[in-house]
């Protein structure tokens, strides 16, 4: 189980961009589908690349935040997580981070990174 900590050192940082309500990704865009784990209701768009890269660190999450069940295979980093508000992010082989949020309840996201790359790592943050 990955607890609220568990940014796992993966980190997001820099300014957030607007909600989860973005534009259709295109090729060269990293990608999210976001699966509400209550209703069931699904959405996708493109993630927002974080401003710093993959070097900046996460703030420190509230234990509020739980998440679980990481996937990470090929483009694709998953994770499921239940919070107030709270990001979802992936670090992708461009030495880029993309995200998605502010979310809030319980949702699975799944981040795709851009065609070329591949996910490297992600984790979550929030309150």
């Amino acid at each position: 189980m990955l607890g609220a900590s568990v940014t796992l050192a993966l980190g997001f940082g820099g300014v957030m961009a607007p909600a989860a309500h973005a534009a259709t990704p295109t090729w060269n865009d990293a990608g999210y589908t976001q699966t509400d784990l209550r209703t069931g209701a699904a959405e996708t768009g493109a993630a927002v690349e974080s401003t710093g890269g993959t070097a900046v660190q996460p703030p420190m999450s509230a234990a509020s935040l739980h998440c679980w069940d990481p996937y990470r295979s090929g483009r694709v980093f998953a994770l499921s997580c239940s919070g107030a508000r709270y990001y979802i992010f992936a670090d992708c082989s461009n030495n880029r981070r993309y995200a998605v949020g502010p979310l809030s309840g319980a949702k699975r996201v799944a981040i795709r990174c851009p065609y070329g790359t591949y996910a490297v790592r992600g984790g979550a943050y929030g309150y």
